[in-house]
């Protein structure tokens, strides 16, 4: 019989680890593997919600920001500007939780695929995401391949910390 259970640690100066306990033929043996990618045992769906969830809240406090901004600009005052304020903390925030949730899940689909976590799986989803929200411009191919560049150089500043 093989029993194996495997329990995850964050300290906050370190990366995530795992302690492996594996029961076998009656003898347990404890293993510990340094610098463990997590989301190889999560699945894709889960990544995609909490990237939905984290970017949606980001969208939506920037819309609260940005709103009576925009509505000053505009000259608008009662229930007009609260109707303009709503609507564009609603319209932010589900764009930038629907970016998530492209750019996310293709991501995390890449790497299952490939098997591997580089650069190439974070240019495609970039480019991917970028194209599904540049489809209704006239220049889509710039705004994927702009959101592309974009993404790989978020992803070169998080690999050199």
């Amino acid at each position: 019989m093989l029993l194996k259970i495997s329990v995850y640690s964050k300290e906050a100066s370190e990366r995530p680890s795992r302690l492996v306990l594996v029961l076998h033929e009656g003898h347990l043996k404890a293993e510990r593997e340094m610098e463990v990618d997590i989301a190889d045992d999560v699945p894709c769906s889960s990544i995609a919600v909490d990237s939905v969830i984290r970017m949606g809240t980001a969208g939506l406090i920037w819309g609260s920001c940005s709103g009576p901004y925009d509505a000053n600009k505009l000259g608008l005052a009662g229930i007009h500007r609260a109707s303009f304020i709503a609507k564009s903390v609603g319209r932010l925030g589900f764009q930038w939780g629907m970016f998530a949730a492209i750019f996310s899940s293709t991501r995390c689909g890449f790497q299952r695929y490939r098997r591997r976590n580089d650069w190439v799986n974070v240019l495609t989803a970039g480019v991917v995401a970028g194209a599904a929200f540049g489809a209704g411009t006239r220049n889509w191919k710039q705004v994927a391949g702009a959101t592309g560049l974009v993404c790989l150089l978020c992803h070169v500043a998080e690999d050199s910390r």
